[in-house]
């Protein structure tokens, strides 16, 4: 695995450790709370954040929108121990992908009509992760509960 590669895989890993720490912040009973109206509840974005390497896989793959949504369906998780489960899963699923592409730089294009290399799809992932772990963040401070978790290196 090239340098590039190994650093932002480095990063995803960092994004994901610092997520199963803001999960485990959380009780279940939090999970079905709305703090947002017409948002997702805590619980809904736990369960997309501990999905989202799995989905993005799905999507570099060239998943059609019915397959995307057929997938969701079926991967949504209500458990803290089945989210905590599913990112590391999906790390690891993300990681094999890789090491097994001959060339990052192979375009792949999502059902929306968005073309990028795959090294760009990763760095999309990384942003995806640290923007729902964002929202985590501000979810379990507008709960009251202290998410002292370090968010950057």
């Amino acid at each position: 695995m090239n340098t590039y590669l190994q650093n932002t895989f480095h990063q995803i890993q960092f994004t994901i450790n610092s997520i199963k720490s803001l999960i485990e912040i959380l009780d279940e009973t939090d999970f079905q709370i709305a703090l947002i109206e017409g948002k997702r509840t805590v619980g809904e974005l736990v369960s997309h954040l501990a999905i989202i390497c799995k989905a993005d896989l799905q999507i570099i793959g060239q998943a059609s929108v019915e397959e995307m949504n057929a997938f969701y369906d079926i991967n949504m998780v209500d458990s803290k121990r089945e989210m905590l489960k599913q990112l590391n899963e999906g790390y690891e699923e993300l990681v094999c992908y890789y090491e097994s592409l001959p060339d990052v730089f192979i375009p792949a294009t999502s059902y929306w009509g968005t073309t990028y290399s795959h090294f760009e799809w990763l760095l999309e992932i990384l942003a995806h992760l640290n923007h729902h772990r964002a929202q985590l963040h501000l979810y379990i401070s507008f709960l009251g509960k202290e998410p002292a978790v370090v968010l950057f290196e």
